[in-house]
């Protein structure tokens, strides 16, 4: 792994009141961190470091540029980015209950960014991956 992984990530992969058996964590409110509507579930998170750079990994074939897929244009969707074609600084960690990627995105500096594969486009839902966990219900 290239990048230093969050402590708190660290302590989540290790800790069996995450690792979700059967179904997922639900949001405790329709809204990421920046107060955009969110509709999505907390499916899996990664459970070692070894996984997480399996999955981060995939990244690379499953986000090839195409020509729809890699494009630089905006449309206005809340927490838009731009498509990601260079992945060297996202790092996967978990999905959501569909299969779409929760990934770290280092781009902006030292504490990475949540960003989430929301069925066409790629967007900013937390600051920080603390923040991204305070989204949704953890049981125990």
């Amino acid at each position: 792994m290239r990048f230093e992984l969050p402590g708190f990530l660290i302590e989540v992969m290790g800790s069996r009141l995450y690792q979700i058996e059967v179904g997922s964590f639900p949001l405790k409110h329709k809204f990421d961190s920046y107060g955009n509507q969110l509709e999505t579930e907390l499916g899996q998170i990664c459970s070692s470091k070894d996984e997480v750079q399996r999955c981060t990994e995939a990244l690379k074939s499953d986000f090839l540029p195409d020509g729809y897929y890699g494009s630089s244009e905006l449309i206005g969707y809340p927490g838009e980015i731009r498509d990601i074609t260079d992945f060297s600084k996202i790092v996967c960690f978990g999905y959501s209950s569909d299969r779409a990627p929760f990934c770290l995105d280092f781009r902006d500096g030292c504490e990475p960014s949540i960003i989430w594969w929301d069925d066409v486009y790629w967007r900013r839902i937390s600051p920080n991956f603390k923040c991204f966990m305070e989204l949704f219900e953890i049981r125990s």
